[in-house]
């Protein structure tokens, strides 16, 4: 998951996941959704993943902030305290498309985060691999 120069495109998804976890279960045990402990946990771990991954798995770094996303807005509505109505697949699906239209700016700032992050570090590490004179 990690090693000397960093995290692999496996502990980069691990750092979100967690970082964005912990911030959910806070949201979700102190009212209804994901809220401001989510969305600023969810952002810190995608750019700290940004930040930390490998520079061959970079794309995975701007990939993975949807797929987590998903996967923790899923978590949060199966723990949700809200009454739902509906079989469990029906409330799943209402609590992830709520969560995706409201949650929306969340998700496409840890996206544009990662994404200018792992630009820059892209960019930067082609400078340095150039030889002189060239």
């Amino acid at each position: 998951m990690a090693d000397r120069r960093g995290l692999t495109a496996v502990g980069a998804v691990t750092v979100a996941l967690v970082l964005g976890a912990a911030g959910g279960l806070i949201d979700v045990m102190t009212g209804p959704g994901l809220r401001t402990v989510f969305a600023l946990s969810f952002i810190a771990g995608c750019a700290f993943a940004a930040l930390r991954v490998h520079r061959e798995d970079l794309v995975a770094a701007v990939i993975m902030p949807p797929l987590v996303y998903v996967v923790l807005a899923l978590l949060a509505g199966a723990f949700s305290k809200t009454a739902g109505v509906g079989g469990w697949m029906t409330r799943q699906a209402l609590e992830l498309a709520t969560s995706l239209v409201l949650g929306a700016p969340v998700l496409l700032t840890a996206t544009a985060v990662a994404f200018v992050i792992a630009v820059v570090r892209g960019v930067s590490g082609r400078r340095r691999r150039r030889p002189e004179g060239a």
